[in-house]
């Protein structure tokens, strides 16, 4: 009898979220395994991985997880013991294995508690039995058979078939030939006591005839109820059809009672946080709470109308001492929400090495800067974008081993990923040796589909004919497959990142290969900026400070205008284009002449120019906050903050103000570049 208890819930959730990040791991690891077979720490650390799920979803009932993990474990154990050898076979059913234990996972988050396999999960999991029944290396084992025999032979007695003459005859001939293969001591099956008619026929009281004959005088309950007259035969057959039946639904509403594991009423996102991370942002609040006793005391002194200058300077240290905290807490909550990129990182070898065999071509992959820490909630928006990324490389971008020899290039192709941060930003190449990007078929392609006007693809430089991947609908494959055709992935791509103010950006060579670099801020949950309020009219923008240079007042003489190009401004003996902040935003300026105003020199990606503005108002720190769906397409605007005086000041975007009118511009800009 099973005893029943119950399990806290937030133990059987930490189970769930513990597991899940476990699996996560072994993707990586069974590919490692793949490529060194010999690798004995890798497969014991897989081997401790399965045996921990197998041995926790037993604890809470989880029969199917317990079940599958086992049958798994076993297989594992086959390899740590050198009974069967690492190959291709051997990790596809690994990995799918690691797969079906996920989904049942991910069934009981989304509440489905039942502890039945699916068909998928029922057939893999048959064929994980018959692999771990079978021993290739030294083929099938006389134990085996009989074995397999034993089992036989006990269904045969559970079916109520055992007292048939033909049967008794049948499994006394089995005896006889287990005996002369497996010898004398080889009993029937192991654990089992032996018929009574065997007993008797070994003491010599019977023979083995009259055994066969007294068995073949007895008679079941149907049959004498027949014999006597009181029913017909189609009843007793059909009654006996009925009790099978019900026999067995009693048999599995008490097995599936038995294994119901407790419900989950939710499942919340969590992550795990050092303790040290916790105790220095607890140690910044109490910094807080003491700095907040400061202001109480000055609050006081200000009522009592005395000492003004003493209680001015007081006040700033006080105010000095705030900022400091409010600066070390946000560093503390920014530090407690990064996790490691690694969680997404190991999961692409599994991808690459599934598409690469799916699509018939060789690929490598090396991943370097995966213990990069970054924010929560930008691991989760990036998954998919670097997914789609890994998968155009391998299906478009590598070509296929003959191809490669016949070009000169080694069959397997290479892929790179790299992750840095560099000035605040996240920062991941995506690099190949494939084939490169042929700008020209690219524009012709967006022509044939309608994407772009004759006209538009000659003028459109081939840096921006490269993005045309990122449309909507664009694709160059020649047929629609499970891998792409679809123009759907990479505009994915574009579209996750902009929703995170990031961008990406392509460098590519025909015949060598393409690098993917994508570019996001290190967190898109507190973003703080430093900047400079500028003011143009009765509006105030904020110019983040990595991208000024330089401000200065131009005089007459530094300022020219180009025919049909609009304005420029020597500085130092080279020229910026001038755009003018009032006339990208249709703003009535103070000061219209840029001699009036202040031109601000801003540079981003290489990429330079001055920018008017009325005055530079002060230097400040702000938390840059979303503006809406509707503002995230004005190139122009990263969001907004607000200001020390209450009111909102857009955030500019240097870059998106350069891109946007950079044609106006393109001939000062080549020069000042």
């Amino acid at each position: 009898m099973v005893e029943e208890f119950e399990v806290d819930q937030e133990i059987l959730v930490e189970f769930i979220n513990e597991t899940l990040e476990e699996l996560d791991g072994l993707d990586s690891k069974y590919i490692a395994l793949e490529k060194n077979p010999g690798d004995s720490e890798v497969l014991n650390s897989i081997f401790r991985t399965m045996h921990s799920i197998k041995g926790a979803s037993a604890f809470f009932n989880l029969t199917h997880i317990r079940n599958f993990a086992h049958k798994l474990e076993f297989l594992l154990d086959d390899l740590r013991k050198g009974v069967r050898n690492v190959d291709e076979e051997i990790i596809n059913i690994l990995l799918k294995g690691k797969d079906v234990i996920e989904a049942m996972l991910n069934r009981l988050v989304s509440g489905d508690m039942s502890v039945d396999f699916s068909a998928e999960e029922e057939s893999l999991y048959k064929k994980v039995e018959i692999i771990l029944d079978t021993k290739p290396e030294q083929g099938v084992k006389p134990h085996q058979v009989f074995t397999e025999l034993d089992k036989l032979r006990e269904e045969i007695s559970h079916q109520g078939l055992a007292d048939k003459p033909v049967i008794v005859t049948f499994l006394q001939l089995l005896d006889k030939l287990r005996e002369a293969v497996l010898g004398p001591e080889e009993g029937p099956a192991a654990g089992s006591a032996p018929p009574l008619g065997k007993v008797l026929v070994g003491k010599g009281l019977v023979t083995e005839n009259d055994v066969v004959e007294a068995l073949s005088k007895q008679k079941k309950l149907g049959e004498i109820l027949i014999e006597d007259g009181k029913v017909v035969p189609e009843e007793v057959e059909k009654a006996a059809n009925e009790q099978a039946l019900e026999a067995r639904e009693i048999a599995e509403a008490k097995k599936k009672k038995a294994a119901e594991p407790p419900a989950i009423s939710g499942l919340k996102k969590s992550m795990r946080v050092e303790e040290e991370k916790i105790d220095n942002f607890m140690d910044s609040v109490g910094e807080l709470i003491i700095n907040a006793e400061v202001f109480n005391y000055l609050q006081k002194k200000l009522e009592s109308g005395r000492d003004f200058d003493k209680l001015a300077m007081e006040f700033k240290n006080a105010n000095v001492d705030f900022s400091e905290l409010i600066f070390n807490l946000q560093k503390g909550l920014a530090e407690v929400r990064k996790v490691s990129i690694k969680g997404i990182f190991q999961k692409l070898p599994r991808m690459v090495r599934d598409l690469a065999s799916d699509i018939g071509k060789q690929v490598e992959l090396t991943v370097t800067g995966d213990d990069l820490l970054i924010d929560k909630s930008l691991f989760e928006q990036l998954e998919s974008p670097l997914n789609h990324l890994i998968r155009n490389a391998v299906d478009h971008g590598v070509e296929p081993p003959e191809i490669r020899e016949a070009t000169g290039k080694p069959p397997v192709g290479q892929i790179e990923v790299n992750a840095e941060e560099v000035s605040g930003e996240f920062i991941i190449h995506i690099t190949d040796d494939g084939k490169g990007m042929d700008a020209e078929k690219l524009k012709g392609n967006a022509v044939n589909k309608g994407l772009l006007s004759p006209d538009e693809a000659e003028a459109m430089p081939d840096k921006e004919a490269y993005k045309l991947i990122f449309m909507p609908g664009f694709s160059m494959a020649e047929k629609v497959t499970d891998v792409s055709g679809r123009g759907v992935g990479m505009d994915v791509v574009m579209t996750t990142l902009k929703e995170n103010k990031g961008r990406i950006d392509i460098t590519t060579e025909l015949g060598q290969g393409t690098d993917f670099i994508i570019s996001v801020p290190m967190s898109n949950t507190l973003i703080t900026i430093s900047g400079l309020v500028v003011a143009v009219g009765k509006e105030n923008f904020i110019v983040p400070m990595e991208w000024v240079r330089e401000s200065i007042h131009p005089s007459r003489d530094q300022v020219s205008s180009v025919k049909k190009q609009g304005e420029i401004v020597r500085i130092r003996e080279r020229m910026y284009p001038l755009l003018k902040l009032y006339e990208i935003f249709g703003i009535e300026p103070n000061h219209a002449a840029p001699w009036d105003g202040v031109a601000m020199l801003i540079e981003k990606e290489g990429q330079q120019c001055c920018l008017l503005v009325d005055e530079i108002v002060e230097e400040t720190q702000v938390v840059l906050k979303d503006l809406g769906e509707m503002f995230n397409y004005i190139p122009s605007i990263l969001g907004g903050a607000i200001l020390g005086d209450g009111n909102v000041g857009l955030v500019l975007n240097v870059e998106g103000i350069i891109n946007a009118n950079k044609d106006k511009f393109k001939k000062n800009m080549s020069e000042s570049g």
